[in-house]
């Protein structure tokens, strides 16, 4: 499931389109042949493109290793508790009902030994007395049993949505302090074009600005950007 802090987090490009621009041949042909049209396409240079691998820098971060190590303990946490109490219910469920088994068998056994004549009618009343009893005593535990399971699995559910707004909180405070050290950085319009890593499928490793973003980004935090 997992890169940083369990999600992956993405970041709207600074974007300016190439200009498109057309000239047209300065002398006509002495020949016969009609005029051309040259049409040209001027694209930034490759310097003012540049791109930022977000992840690395969340990880990397003051921010990370003081907000999102410690929700993601948090989580660990919350998934060992949950994991441990399912497979708590799963054995309690499969003892309960070796114990319902059982109960059926016997009062099977106990109606073709009574058809068959091997216990008296007193006996066999009394037996079925006995397992009418520890039928109702195992329907108040199965009862009870099922409460619980309800009333726990409601309180995983309602930690588990608070962990996920706590987590979509930690999303829009790095986006945040991500957007603004981009934006410091880039003030004097330096790059032309500043796109997300997830979207690159090839570029000179010169290009990444993840390093001089991370560092904006600690000085950000330090000085209590978020607050």
């Amino acid at each position: 499931m997992k890169k940083s802090l369990l999600f992956i987090l993405a970041l709207s490009a600074m974007m300016t389109s190439c200009a498109t621009a057309t000239n047209k041949s300065a002398e006509e042909s002495a020949t016969a042949s009609d005029s051309t049209e040259v049409r040209t396409v001027e694209c930034v240079a490759s310097g003012d493109v540049v791109f930022v691998d977000l992840d690395y820098i969340m990880s990397a971060s003051k921010f990370y290793a003081s907000e999102g190590k410690a929700y993601e303990t948090k989580m660990q946490e919350f998934q060992t508790r949950a994991t441990e109490a399912q497979q708590g219910w799963a054995k309690k469920e499969e003892s309960l009902a070796k114990e319902y088994n059982k109960l059926q068998n016997d009062a099977a056994k106990l109606q073709q030994d009574y058809e068959k004549g091997l216990v008296t009618t007193l006996k066999a009343q009394e037996r079925q007395a006995e397992l009418q009893k520890k039928g109702e005593n195992f329907q108040t535990r199965m009862t009870g049993f099922q409460t619980t399971v309800q009333t726990e699995t409601a309180a995983f559910q309602q930690e588990e949505q608070a962990l996920a707004e706590e987590q979509m909180v930690l999303m829009n405070r790095f986006q945040a302090i991500a957007r603004e050290a981009i934006s410091e950085i880039n003030a004097d319009r330096r790059y032309k074009m500043i796109v997300n890593a997830v979207s690159v499928v090839d570029a000179d490793p010169t290009l990444n600005i993840s390093d001089l973003v991370l560092q904006k980004v600690d000085e950000l935090y330090a000085a209590g950007a978020l607050e």
